[in-house]
C-alpha cells in the first residue's frame, strides 16, 4: 500500500490507520510504503535549497539528501507512533499493532538520464523479499520509504510509487493499493483509467 506525504499529512490520516489496523487484526498481511513529496519540499525551501525535476524526478544533490533523510526519519517514526495508539471504544482495544521497518530495499543511481545527471537518485535493484515474508508471516506491517540503500553503504532517494510496485511484485501481491494526490491514474492521452 502506497501512502503519499500527502496522505500522511491528510486530517483523515487517523481513520487511515484504523482501518489498515484492522486489515491486519483480519488477517491481512501489510506492506506500507509511505511518501514524504510536500515535507521533502517544505524542508528543502526552508533550507533554501531549489529542488530541481527531470520527467518528475527530483534529482537528489548531497544538501538535499540531508534534508530528506532527516524528513523521511521523522515522518517515519511518526508513523510508527499512529499504529502504537491504542483504539479505545472498538473492538481492537488492547491490540498489539507491531510495525516493521529495515533495510530491505537496496537501490542504485539512476545514472544520466537525456544528458542529466540524477546524483543520488535512484532506482530499486532488489527487494528482500524473504526478509520482508518473515516479518509478514509474524503478522507485522512491514513500513518503507522511499529510500534505498546500494551495495556500498550509499542512500539514494526512490519514487515511493516505484518501492511500492516492486515491493507488490517481489511479494507477488494479490494487490497494490495507492493512495495519490491527483484524481486518478491518467493514460498517456490524459484520460482517467
Amino acid at each position: 500500500m502506497l501512502l503519499p506525504g500527502e496522505a500522511l499529512e491528510h486530517p483523515n490520516f487517523n481513520n487511515i490507520v484504523h482501518d489498515i489496523n484492522l486489515l491486519n487484526s483480519l488477517g491481512v498481511k501489510l506492506v506500507l510504503v509511505h511518501g514524504a513529496r510536500p515535507q521533502i519540499n517544505n524542508a528543502l525551501d526552508a533550507a533554501q535549497i531549489q529542488s530541481t525535476y527531470h520527467k518528475g524526478l527530483r534529482i537528489t544533490d548531497a544538501d538535499s539528501l540531508v534534508h530528506i533523510k532527516q524528513v523521511i526519519g521523522a515522518l517515519s517514526i511518526d508513523v510508527e507512533a499512529m499504529f502504537s495508539m491504542g483504539l479505545a471504544n472498538s473492538p481492537m482495544h488492547g491490540a498489539d499493532i507491531t510495525v516493521s521497518r529495515g533495510n530491505y530495499i537496496t537501490a542504485k543511481p539512476l545514472g544520466v538520464l537525456d544528458g542529466i545527471d540524477h546524483a543520488l537518485t535512484g532506482v530499486v535493484r532488489k527487494v528482500n523479499a524473504e526478509a520482508i515474508q518473515q516479518h509478514l508471516d509474524a503478522h507485522n506491517i512491514v513500513l518503507l520509504s522511499n529510500l534505498g540503500y546500494s551495495t556500498t553503504g550509499e542512500v539514494f532517494n526512490l519514487s515511493a510509487e516505484d518501492v511500492a510496485t516492486e515491493v507488490a511484485i517481489a511479494l507477488n501481491a494479490e494487490k497494490l493499493i495507492m493512495f495519490i494526490p491527483q484524481t486518478g491514474i491518467l493514460d498517456g492521452n490524459g484520460d482517467m483509467v
